[in-house]
């Protein structure tokens, strides 16, 4: 899903806007001395364009000028770029969504980079009150390293303003979906895992489940490479099969050594994991993750990564879908 589907989808709901949530976490660091620009002024200054836009057409540009203590995560120009926004179309989104987004990137307080919780998973609390996921990885071979937030890197740290600090990231933040219907209309590339999860009547145990877990979806393309041609095909399988299937792509556990159930694309590392039934094993080629079932001969690579969707239950605690381009057979 990107941002363009994002703000189509029916599913956004206003009430993410609200601002009450927020994270308390180094408020009070002392401000250096010599800086005298604020946050709007560092944006402006240092090459994010298209943030700064989205700024002022949300209607925010007053409010980053006096803004007491905070930390950004700005999205690169590339980043917006590449979810299809640009510094000339992001005034034609909806104010009101467009603030519900960047507020998904705004911390109360300044946390500088050496303050930030290692995680894998550490949560934070923008004032957009959706949960941000952070990771720190040192290099290990054949996996990911460096800083992340929801999947997505910090490439450059501790930006300073008077009333702030930036860091810039190479992603955008969208909070996430109310449900997983409502992700999966927001893709019309997924249509076919929709389809099967309704003829595997598993719609409700997949939005219920008691902890978070990782959900890697096969595109429907995927659907059709493994002998699904079309919907009617889909609806005429035997619900059992379609049933062990698709929870062979749910991952609902890591491994002893890692046990970690919500993996951001940065958290995948060349092991087995346990599946709802079977087990996925992952590889690294060129520094991707590939993904491969039991059944399997050939491995998926990933299409879209890190979207999020919330739980029925737990608190409507946050899963990750990664769209994959091949079905994971157990």
């Amino acid at each position: 899903m990107t941002i363009k589907s994002f703000f189509a989808s029916a599913a956004v709901a206003l009430v993410v806007l609200g601002n009450s949530g927020c994270d308390k976490r180094d408020q009070n660091i002392a401000f250096p001395a010599g800086i005298t620009d604020n946050l709007a002024t560092i944006a402006s200054q240092n090459n994010l364009k298209v943030f700064v836009a989205a700024v002022k057409a949300a209607q925010m540009d007053t409010a980053f000028q006096y803004l007491g203590q905070y930390t950004i995560f700005a999205p690169t120009d590339s980043a917006f770029n590449a979810a299809g926004i640009t510094e000339a179309n992001v005034g034609t989104l909806p104010a009101a969504t467009l603030r519900a987004v960047l507020r998904q990137h705004i911390l109360s307080g300044r946390t500088a980079s050496l303050s930030l919780l290692p995680g894998p998973n550490a949560a934070y609390r923008p004032i957009n009150v959706e949960y941000l996921y952070t990771s720190t990885y040192l290099p290990i071979t054949g996996s990911f390293a460096g800083v992340f937030f929801n999947g997505k890197r910090l490439a450059q740290a501790d930006i300073l303003a008077n009333n702030g600090i930036i860091h810039r990231i190479n992603g955008v933040l969208l909070p996430a979906s109310n449900s997983l219907t409502d992700l999966l209309n927001a893709n019309s590339n997924l249509s076919f895992l929709q389809a099967a999860i309704d003829r595997a009547g598993l719609l409700t145990t997949l939005q219920t489940l008691s902890s978070a877990v990782t959900f890697l979806a096969p595109t429907n393309a995927a659907f059709q490479a493994a002998g699904f041609a079309d919907i009617n095909a889909i609806n005429a399988a035997d619900p059992a099969v379609l049933g062990t299937i698709l929870r062979n792509h749910v991952i609902a556990n890591g491994a002893a050594a890692a046990p970690l159930r919500r993996l951001f694309s940065c958290d995948f590392r060349a092991q087995t994991y346990t599946a709802l039934a079977g087990t996925v094993s992952v590889t690294f080629t060129g520094g991707v993750p590939r993904f491969r079932g039991v059944g399997n001969t050939s491995d998926a690579s990933p299409v879209v990564v890190d979207l999020m969707y919330r739980s029925a239950v737990a608190a409507g605690a946050p899963n990750v879908l990664h769209v994959i381009d091949r079905v994971l057979l157990p």
